[in-house]
């Protein structure tokens, strides 16, 4: 009698284990998914934040490019003035990775629900900060980018990529994440036909932080 409590004990103890090691995975990963949901809401914010105080204040389209026609009126040179765009570029990912690094020294907010590792509940419950972001750097292309617009037209483009580089760091997880986000930044309509050599996007300036 005494032999099956003991082997009751220890079985009911062993899946107690079980499932408390479950929860608190599980908890671990509604932590993680916490952190990427709130890191997603912000990064956006940041691009066009970076945008509003870089770009728009400091540079216009006609400061960093020049476009040359022929006899023609056909575009057979493409002028990029590289301080300015690369400075540019440097400038917006300095603003990037600013406003990355105070939102997330913030800390996440996760609800008190989420440590218990059952997903229903996983939201409820009051918020404390948490700080799972860590932002390592922060990197921005100018992509310039010809295409046909109609007859004798030309449309031209500059597109910023933001490429932030990150770690979500939890109990159990480290996460490393490099996303991408495209934004539009200058769109120029050109008289004058495409050239070949400008049918593909191209780099035209780099920054980092």
């Amino acid at each position: 009698m005494k032999r099956k409590k003991i082997t009751k004990f220890f079985m009911f103890l062993c899946l107690f284990i079980l499932i408390f090691s479950y929860l608190y995975v599980s908890s671990d990963n509604i932590m993680m998914n916490t952190a990427e949901s709130y890191y997603n809401s912000i990064l956006t914010t940041a691009s066009y934040y970076s945008i509003d105080n870089s770009l728009l204040n400091e540079y216009n389209y006609s400061d960093i490019i020049t476009i040359s026609k022929n006899s023609e009126g056909e575009i057979n040179m493409l002028t990029t003035d590289s301080y300015k765009v690369n400075s540019l570029a440097k400038s917006l990912a300095l603003y990037t990775y600013n406003y990355l690094v105070k939102e997330t020294n913030n800390g996440v907010e996760v609800p008190l629900g989420a440590f218990t590792g059952i997903g229903l509940i996983g939201g409820f419950g009051k918020k404390i900060n948490m700080k799972l972001i860590a932002i390592a750097s922060v990197k921005c292309d100018i992509v310039s980018t010809f295409e046909q617009a109609g007859i004798n037209q030309t449309r031209h483009t500059l597109y910023l990529k933001i490429k932030p580089d990150i770690t979500i760091v939890t109990k159990f997880n480290t996460e490393n994440k490099k996303d991408t986000i495209d934004l539009l930044i200058y769109d120029n309509l050109i008289i004058g036909s495409v050239p070949s050599v400008f049918v593909n996007s191209q780099v035209i300036g780099t920054g980092s932080n």
